[in-house]
């Protein structure tokens, strides 16, 4: 008998949730028809002032100009009047010299008047480059964090509810617009938003503070994505190999300008800290001034360089650096390398050499987190020429938000290591799950 009530009870919601749903599309409805006649009269009204504007301007606002002929003629008149009068009286002719004199300075100083007022005018209603206006928008439904009418009302009786595709649209809505300011790959956007619907309308969720939980639910599906690989501890891989004789390895790579010799000199200050010895390798032999930068970060943190000469083969040097660290009993050797993007093949095939001969026991590639999407295109690419260890991205300090972690993370095995925050030594920040996804999801 209970289960046939509950039964009945259950359709009853049903019903009332349709019937809510049907409503809700009605609304939407009228709402865009309301939008869509408001945008149109409001275009209408920019194009009549726009059109207004136009007729205004092609208006003939500057007087013509004197005609230079007649004013030429009147000149030779009055010069020869003057003339006839110097003959028959000299001195009248000097009193007509200074008369005139004065009365063309008069007509000089009216057309100088002429000539400011036409270029006032000119200058007023001459054409300008337009200035860019907004054209008012109708705004935007933002959507609500709510669950259907329905739902909330199962939500009372019973202990878990499933919920449907209504009931997490206005979640991955906003989801979908956070993650996509947030550099996010469109496509690995799409992938997460439709895994995550199908995990929250596959099972029930606890009832009690039910839009609290299928948030909870959310930043979950996205915790177990960008915890992929941060259990990757390089202090501890060096320190596996501290004392054998055979130094640890790093290599360096990553395209142009991103900060491969500068993040390089950071992770040196961080071994040294954890009491390793290092050794600093320049083998970026084609940038101008590379090796000098190399040398300058050796030289301020107090630890060798080993370098060759501009052209010289970068395999062959850090090969040098790694004998001299045998030699030394030095722990680490960090390995430089020339920026290259990932679609120039021969200098792919030059740092499959140097990964032959250095033989890194870590290769990490070193990112800007202000790339964007095509950051993911680079990672793809250098993982597949070398297989990359690990990732830094450099940076973040730059209102990067770090959602390119998430799309790396989603489409490769690749883990992030650390992040960039500044050009100082001690810049830099180990990689945090949490920190990210605060900055995608909010725990509110």
């Amino acid at each position: 008998m209970f289960e046939g009530l509950k039964k009945k009870f259950s359709n009853f919601i049903d019903s009332i949730a349709k019937k809510e749903e049907e409503e809700i599309r009605q609304e939407e409805k009228k709402d865009d028809a309301g939008h869509e006649k408001e945008s149109a009269a409001i275009m209408e009204k920019h194009a009549t002032m726009q059109e207004a504007e136009r007729e205004h301007g092609a208006e003939p606002l500057v007087k013509p100009a004197p005609d230079a002929v007649k004013v030429h003629e009147q000149k030779e008149r009055r010069e020869e009047e003057r003339q006839v009068e110097a003959r028959q009286d000299p001195h009248a002719g000097q009193v007509k010299d200074t008369r005139m004199a004065f009365q063309e300075h008069g007509e000089g100083s009216r057309q100088a008047e002429i000539r400011k007022e036409d270029t006032a005018g000119r200058q007023a209603h001459e054409y300008k480059e337009p200035v860019e206006r907004a054209v008012p928008r109708p705004a935007a439904r933002q959507p609500e964090q709510k669950v259907t009418l329905g739902t909330r009302l199962k939500g009372i009786v019973f202990k878990e509810v499933k919920v449907s595709h209504q009931d997490v649209e206005p979640f991955m809505e906003q989801l979908r617009i956070s993650l996509l300011q947030s550099d996010v790959n469109y496509e690995v956007t799409e992938k997460i938003l439709n895994r995550m619907e199908q995990e929250l309308t596959s099972k029930p969720i606890e009832s009690k503070n039910l839009q609290r939980n299928i948030t909870l639910v959310i930043r979950d599906s996205i915790l177990s994505v960008l915890s992929k690989g941060s259990d990757v501890d390089m202090i501890a891989r060096a320190r596996s190999k501290k004392g054998s004789g055979d130094p640890f390895r790093i290599l360096f790579i990553g395209p142009n300008g991103a900060g491969k010799t500068t993040a390089m000199a950071k992770l040196t200050k961080m071994l040294m800290d954890n009491g390793f010895t290092c050794v600093l390798s320049a083998s970026d032999t084609f940038r101008a001034a590379a090796i000098e930068q190399t040398a300058y970060h050796a030289s301020k943190l107090g630890v060798p360089v080993i370098k060759g000469i501009y052209g010289a083969d970068p395999a062959s040097v850090s090969f040098d650096a790694i004998a001299y660290a045998k030699a030394h009993r030095i722990d680490v050797v960090l390995i430089d390398s020339a920026g290259r993007q990932e679609t120039n093949k021969s200098l792919m095939e030059e740092i499959k050499k140097m990964v032959r001969v250095a033989k890194p026991d870590m290769k990490i590639f070193v990112g800007e987190s202000i790339t964007g999407n095509a950051l993911l295109n680079q990672v793809r690419e250098f993982d597949e020429a070398v297989k990359l260890d690990g990732i830094i991205l450099t940076k973040l300090d730059a209102d990067a938000k770090g959602g390119n972690t998430l799309s790396i993370l989603s489409e490769t095995n690749v883990p992030v290591l650390f992040f960039g925050t500044g050009e100082a030594y001690d810049a830099i920040m180990s990689y945090r799950p949490e920190f990210i996804l605060d900055s995608l999801v909010p725990n509110n």
